[in-house]
């Protein structure tokens, strides 16, 4: 049991009342005859995200008058077309200054409210898209506030004739005031999708087959890399609280970890194809890491959960959300013969980064097993072709429960490597206990660039070196590393300070390029926290390169244009570039990783272009 933990912000509040979750089902106010009428009162009651037993802070929020306070705030969905009547009281102690309700065709307006006092605002939606609206009571009042008036925001969505029916999934965060300015991973946060935390937040069920639309909203402080298990979703379109870009086809692209910065918005689209359990989830471990409630308990152990009872309700917290895909008929049992086998050994050993445990993953490559202590990082290149069965058999050397995520692959649930979730219920897959080992049947079927890594204790494990590139190459090809480079970007340990790691090095050795040779560029960031802004640089002035995969997946033609060498990765993205040196003027690739409050490493790549 949680201890209780209660942060009384200086606000007018009622303790004894409870905020709500908003699932966002239903639009707030009364429409009629064109018009939404909508009353909502700011005021303040307790948020309980990780259900009744679990921490809770008195915060203010959004509700519509009468009713409970919500989390996130009312839902405002209208016609396109629409007049919006929104009537504002302000029940908190302190003045709210309120943006966002406007129609985007318009300036942006603000609405300035004393405590006790009422304002009305009257606009047309006439925008289609994704937007939201939130308030402000503390410090400078511009932008989000990350502690007291955080869950002052509600979504917006402006619906174009015939617009098909879809969800929203609005995120949000709270952070303890003394915590503001501390490393991601060390603060007391709660953390939220529609009001809840995993296991709290709601569970999504479909069928195969069906047509799944989500509207995502980032409503918090923070960047969140959104990653759906087992499947790609095509993006529709990129918003921030003053416009929407709905992509135009051509425009539009698949992904299966989407990079979201602080106060932006993504519709996406994806039809599961293969039933079981699944995950959507933010890619940076601090924000679904247990540590997220055991830092809000105050006399709770504070230990990472890797030995928990049940890895998928008890390792994992936070920016969650699980989902099922049911088989309409019986499910039919991959019964596809191998044709090739391969043998994973995990490993570790102590004290390899100073005090910490070094991990790796190591491919058996011969007759003769790996020696014990051996620790290759990042793992070793995984090279498959597409349409050829695989059977990988995982060992695991280490003392620690393992498991392994394909990221990025479609795989068969079963084998997605979230234990004690990936699967069917009452079919699901196991943690791999020390001696033990687990097979893993693959048939990938595109080429592209991907990623395996542990799913478990992933904020030790994944940052101490279990991960490693997977690359999947078409019917006959192979990886010439003369021209097919992989840039795998890590860190080197567990602890804040470890060092960021170019495949798995602190410093980079000068490599040659052949000028007159198209080289492809294959960049992956698995850091555990931290976004990679990747430049090619010629001098100080970033050289030219062409897009054409992002996650595995291929881009459209008229996304392959070439463009500056500049790309910002968030944690379990991939990137596929490819450029043609045709002088011998050397490059310096840069990699500059960033932490929370700024840079936390710097590693620079020369390459010396020669004359074929």
């Amino acid at each position: 049991m949680f201890a209780l933990v209660a942060l009384i912000v200086a606000l007018a509040s009622d303790s004894s009342a409870r905020v709500i979750p908003n699932d966002n089902r239903h639009t707030a106010g009364q429409l009629k005859n064109g018009v939404l009428a909508v009353q909502i009162d700011a005021s303040t009651a307790r948020w309980f995200p990780e259900g009744t037993d679990g921490p809770n802070v008195v915060i203010a929020a959004f509700g519509e008058r009468g009713k409970k306070l919500q989390i996130p705030g009312p839902l405002i969905r209208v016609p396109v077309g629409t007049e919006v009547r929104v009537t504002l009281r302000n029940r908190l102690a302190q003045p709210m200054l309120v943006r966002g309700l406007y129609d985007r065709s318009a300036n942006s307006d603000s609405i300035d409210i004393a405590p006790g006092a009422e304002r009305e605002v009257r606009f047309r939606a006439m925008t289609p898209g994704t937007y939201f609206y939130w308030g402000r009571t503390a410090g400078d009042r511009i932008g989000f506030g990350p502690s007291g008036d955080s869950q002052l925001k509600g979504a917006i969505v402006v619906d174009p004739p015939g617009a098909p029916r879809d969800r929203l999934l609005v995120i949000s965060g709270w952070t303890h005031p003394e915590d503001t300015a501390l490393t991601v991973g060390e603060r007391r946060e709660l953390l939220a999708i529609n009001g809840l935390s995993w296991p709290h937040t709601e569970r999504f069920t479909f069928n195969v087959g069906d047509t799944v639309r989500w509207r995502v909203l980032n409503l918090s402080t923070r960047v969140h890399p959104m990653h759906l298990h087992g499947f790609y979703f095509t993006v529709d379109s990129r918003g921030t609280a003053a416009r929407d870009t709905i992509y135009p086809l051509a425009l539009q692209r698949r992904a299966v970890t989407e990079y979201m910065t602080r106060a932006t918005t993504m519709t996406m689209t994806w039809v599961p194809t293969r039933p079981g359990n699944w995950l959507f989830h933010c890619h940076l471990i601090a924000h679904i890491s247990p540590l997220v409630r055991k830092q809000m308990a105050s006399t709770a152990a504070r230990h990472d959960g890797s030995h928990a009872a049940n890895h998928a309700f008890e390792s994992m917290a936070g920016l969650v959300a699980g989902i099922e895909v049911k088989q309409r008929g019986p499910i039919i049992a991959d019964d596809t013969i191998a044709r090739r086998r391969l043998r994973l050994f995990v490993q570790k050993r102590p004290r390899y980064f100073g005090t910490g445990a070094g991990y790796g993953f190591i491919v058996q490559g011969d007759s003769a097993e790996p020696a014990r202590d051996s620790i290759r990082i990042p793992g070793t290149p995984i090279v498959l072709e597409r349409g050829v069965p695989v059977a990988i058999t995982v060992l695991n050397r280490t003392d620690e429960l393992v498991s392994v995520h394909w990221h990025g692959i479609e795989v068969q649930s079963y084998f997605d490597g979230v234990a004690d979730w990936s699967g069917r219920p009452g079919h699901t897959a196991p943690k791999i206990a020390p001696g033990d080992s687990f097979v893993v049947r693959l048939n990938p079927d595109r080429a592209g660039t991907f990623i395996y890594h542990t799913h478990q204790d992933e904020g030790v494990q994944l940052s101490s070196g279990l991960y490693g590139p997977f690359i999947v190459v078409e019917p006959g090809q192979t990886v010439d590393s003369a021209t097919d480079h992989v840039f795998l970007i890590g860190r080197g340990g567990a602890a804040p300070s470890a060092a960021v790691l170019l495949n798995g090095a602190p410093a980079a050795t000068a490599v040659e390029w052949r000028a007159g040779t198209t080289h492809r560029l294959r960049f992956i960031n698995i850091t555990p926290n931290d976004a990679a802004d990747v430049t090619l640089l010629r001098d100080s002035t970033a050289q030219h390169w062409r897009l054409f995969a992002k996650d595995g997946a291929d881009v459209a033609p008229a996304q392959t244009a070439d463009r500056p060498a500049r790309v910002t990765m968030g944690p379990g993205e991939t990137y596929d570039f490819d450029i043609t040196p045709n002088d011998s003027t050397d490059l310096t690739l840069q990699m500059i990783v960033r932490g929370r409050v700024g840079p936390i490493g710097t590693i620079r790549l020369p390459i010396r272009i020669r004359q074929p």
